[in-house]
């Protein structure tokens, strides 16, 4: 949320928004990142919010958890969590 100043039009988009993270994403923080767009634009009619436990940056299952496997943890075959795709499906039908 730093480095893109997205903020700046977030406040002011009229559009939907649909905002997604895993909660094991070790690229963007949960707290800094999903936590202050969920802190500057909660409340907002157009903005919808989705967390996902133990999902990784991919929205995949994080199978170690861990920083320092990451790049072990990518190179395991797997897809995109269903309930990402069930929730991206909803969101676009319902806007």
């Amino acid at each position: 949320m730093g480095e893109h100043p997205s903020i700046n039009y977030l406040e002011v988009l009229d559009k939907p928004v649909l905002i997604l993270q895993g909660d094991k994403d070790f690229h963007v923080s949960v707290e800094k990142d999903f936590g202050g767009y969920k802190n500057l634009l909660d409340g907002m009619p157009n903005v919808t919010f989705k967390l996902y436990p133990n999902l990784n940056h991919l929205f995949m299952p994080s199978v170690y958890g861990q920083i320092l496997k990451a790049k072990k943890e990518y190179r395991v075959t797997q897809h995109v969590d269903i309930k990402v795709i069930n929730d991206i499906s909803d969101w676009i039908f319902s806007v």
